[in-house]
């Protein structure tokens, strides 16, 4: 036969202890963090696939580009 008492201490299970429910409200929130903290991982990886790609397609476009003519110019001597 159980007793539970009316009021704030009915909110309390007996068969928790408050360091269990401690330790899972600190899971929850580390849960989330670890959530949010997954959304950002997820923008860098993208942003560094489309910076990988960008100078993939930059080195294959300079390649098959014609070698560059240096012109140069120099002054002529002038003796007077």
């Amino acid at each position: 036969m159980r007793f539970y008492l009316r009021g704030a201490m009915s909110r309390r299970s007996p068969f928790r202890s408050p360091a269990l429910t401690r330790g899972r409200s600190f899971l929850h929130r580390l849960d989330r963090v670890a959530g949010d903290l997954n959304v950002l991982l997820v923008a860098l990886a993208i942003g560094l696939a489309t910076l990988d790609f960008t100078f993939l397609v930059t080195e294959k476009v300079i390649e098959k580009l014609p070698p560059v003519t240096v012109v140069t110019y120099e002054a002529p001597n002038s003796q007077h």
